[in-house]
């Protein structure tokens, strides 16, 4: 076999790798089990997809990239993430993403269009893209079948999250898990009708009869399998996009009553519908507002509360029980809703803060250190007033804090220019070029579905932020679509070409030299994932109190990935906690030493990544836990959080925490001051009115004392016992 032909194998098995290993991998040694490796993959496969193919290119003596539709929206996309990455408040950040997350990073960007230039390039020469997606769905399936196991309660004591009642499978996340299940949902159902073609009863054809009918109700109940996972996630963003995706596909495909009729498309409608309502009907959505009208137990509980309101006296003052509990994600917290709300207007407040971020952003994948900054106030009554927001839980409004109106206009651009090809190609102007094509018309039904799945990305995207696998198929459904359109087309103009004179032997020594850069990026790339288990191992054993065994691994962790500045923060306060044992040891060589390491680490944290908050607060733990032995330390740790407090100021618990810093070196007046400000931000925080009851005692001022406590009983929680013995 020739080197072309071993090209275009290495090609389509790393697509078909990518469609199996991204939605299943995940490993339990990694800081973060699923996204990290899920992302790492993502960048192998790229690495070998696009080496094969460049080889290819210097084995046919030619570069040959198509021309699609989606080239300019493509490239100001690329562009806008570059120059955001470019000016970024932290080019780290922006270049390898958020850590734990990683995908969005300025890195994963390029991977994700360079997989889209090798699919369109590529795989119109390799096989039918109807294969491709036999694979998504086979993977699919898999992970369908895992979240089933897991609502049976198959790995329930693995968690900490109660996963039996929220599924999330392989991909982390319940809402991750219902985007990449909907997404995939259209293509089952074209895949169904593809395989529904009903042959003529004779002797040539009886025996296909069994065959196709099999292989329709298999993939009707892929559908039904899919929707039915979809349920145990419980995720209303899933289902909203699932209702959409279902809409656009069966709306495309009655447009053209030729296809309707020949896929048997009124058919399987109504039978997966009636299928969706059944399941509905007995196990319900979640969402009270549906179930109360379309669910047999709400229906029976209400005829069972009407028989016995009729049976009752007048008089009785009994109330009904109720028939409907409220979905579990919304108890014990405040609503999504509201919370979303202040997370949105942070990322708006920080996209407008001055001309470069309203142009280009605060940086790409930095929403993170944006949102600290320009935090609503108003966030801070909330159950969740003390999480962290990486992503602004809108794809959209994510750009526009990280990337300006440039990089949000680009990023519209893409969309509505793949939307409008399909328009116009796929619905409008798409013509059979002949009887055999007309008899199989994959292109038009398994473009509807692509479509529509692409379109449910879109809508889950609004209500969360995109992860590896659902960026794949943003870049990836349109490339496939295309594809398969320009596989069908006429081949004139669809392709940039740029001849390579290469001698044979020079072409001998530049595939040899391509192939050697493969397996150097994917050595270091090894690195960097064993960097991040040694990481990881020391970040657990630091949390035990296990500091000497961490401290090796988190030295290893540095000495592969030195430019890592998360490394180099957790090193720091590890050191910072051997030099605390060393000092009550009573080893005060050691602990000099520990403490000058220790401080050495933050400054190279810091100097990498100077507006992380976190690493901020680590620096203050750390002065703060030399200063139990050594007071000159608390004006230190004083500097190191009132430059936290600067880059989150409506950070009520860092002000807290300065609060009692300046306590301890006796500067009561300005503790209470600070206290003061914390409860303005936050108005029914305990912690910051005990403080303040307190430092009021120890200034003699009883009164004042008195007057927190009553105000706190008052205002926040009347039934405080500790409170009311204070009282």
């Amino acid at each position: 076999m020739n080197l072309v032909l071993w090209c275009n194998r290495v090609i389509k098995i790393g697509f078909y790798l990518l469609f199996i290993l991204i939605p299943l991998i995940l490993t339990p040694w990694n800081y973060e089990l699923f996204e990290y490796n899920k992302m790492m993959v993502t960048y192998a496969l790229t690495i070998i997809i696009v080496g094969a193919w460049a080889i290819k290119m210097v084995a046919q003596k030619e570069m040959r990239i198509a021309k699609t539709p989606l080239d300019i929206p493509i490239a100001l996309f690329l562009s806008s993430q570059l120059l955001s990455s470019l000016f970024s408040m932290d080019p780290h950040v922006s270049w390898f993403g958020y850590y734990s997350r990683f995908n969005g990073g300025m890195l994963s960007i390029i991977s994700y269009v360079l997989l889209y230039y090798a699919l369109v390039s590529n795989w119109p020469n390799l096989s039918n893209l109807t294969n491709l997606l036999k694979v998504a769905l086979g993977t699919a399936v898999a992970v369908a079948l895992y979240g089933v196991a897991e609502r049976l309660g198959i790995d329930k004591s693995l968690w900490v999250q109660d996963v039996q009642n929220r599924v999330f499978s392989t991909l982390g996340q319940p809402n991750w898990l219902a985007a990449y299940l909907v997404a995939l949902t259209p293509i089952a159902m074209a895949m169904g009708m593809l395989n529904a073609k009903w042959p003529m009863l004779n002797k040539d054809t009886k025996h296909f009869l069994l065959k196709y009918f099999l292989f329709s109700i298999f993939h009707l109940a892929l559908v039904i399998l899919f929707f039915l996972v979809l349920l145990f996630t419980r995720s209303r963003s899933g289902l909203l996009a699932f209702a959409v995706a279902d809409i656009v596909f069966w709306s495309l495909v009655f447009i053209r009553p030729r296809l309707a009729k020949q896929g048997e498309a009124l058919r399987n409608f109504l039978i997966v519908h009636f299928a969706f309502f059944l399941i509905v009907f007995l196990n319900g959505t979640y969402v009270d507002s549906v179930d109360k009208w379309l669910t047999f137990n709400a229906w029976k509980s209400r005829v069972t509360v009407q028989r016995t309101n009729e049976r009752a006296e007048p008089s009785t003052n009994e109330a009904p029980a109720a028939a409907y509990t409220a979905p579990l994600l919304e108890t014990g917290g405040t609503q999504s809703s509201v919370i979303r709300k202040y997370v949105w207007q942070g990322a708006i407040n920080a996209w407008k803060s001055s001309t470069k971020t309203f142009l280009i952003g605060t940086g790409t994948e930095t929403f993170a250190y944006a949102f600290y900054q320009f935090r609503p106030v108003g966030h801070n009554m909330t159950s969740e007033w003390d999480f962290l927001y990486n992503k602004a839980h809108n794809e959209y409004l994510n750009y526009l804090t990280t990337t300006g109106i440039f990089g949000l206009g680009s990023y519209l651009l893409f969309i509505a220019a793949f939307a409008w090809w399909l328009v116009k190609f796929s619905i409008f102007n798409f013509q059979f070029s002949n009887k055999k094509e007309m008899s199989n018309y994959q292109f038009p039904i398994i473009n509807y579905a692509l479509f529509a799945g692409w379109i449910s990305v879109l809508v889950t995207n609004f209500f969360g932020f995109s992860v590896v696998i659902v960026q794949l198929f943003l870049f990836l459904f349109p490339a496939m679509a295309i594809a398969s359109h320009q596989s069908t087309a006429d081949s004139r103009g669809l392709w940039k070409t740029f001849p390579l004179k290469l001698t044979p032997q020079v072409s001998k020594w530049t595939s040899l030299s391509l192939l050697l850069a493969l397996f150097m990026l994917l050595f270091f790339l090894g690195r960097m994932w064993w960097a991040d288990v040694l990481f990881a191992q020391g970040y657990r054993l630091a949390r035990n109190g296990a500091y000497a065994q961490a401290q090796s691994l988190n030295n290893q962790a540095i000495t592969i990935s030195p430019a890592e500045p998360l490394y180099h923060d957790e090193y720091s306060t590890t050191l910072a906690a051997l030099a605390a044992l060393a000092v009550e040891q009573k080893q005060a060589t050691l602990a000099a030493t520990m403490i000058g390491q220790a401080l050495t680490e933050s400054d190279k944290a810091i100097t990498i990544s100077p507006k992380n908050v976190n690493f901020w607060k680590s620096r203050t733990k750390i002065f703060y836990s030399f200063s139990a032995f050594d007071p000159e330390f608390n004006p230190a740790a004083i500097t190191a959080l009132t430059r936290a407090w600067e880059l989150s100021p409506n950070d009520p618990k860092i002000i807290y925490n300065l609060a009692i810093l300046y306590g301890r070196q006796n500067d009561n007046t300005k503790a209470i001051e600070l206290l003061q400000q914390a409860i303005n931000l936050k108005p029914n925080y305990r912690d910051a009115y005990f403080a303040l009851h307190v430092f009021y005692k120890e200034i003699g001022n009883s009164q004042k004392a008195r007057e927190v406590v009553e105000t706190y009983l008052q205002k926040v929680d009347p039934n405080d016992r500790d409170f009311q013995t204070r009282l």
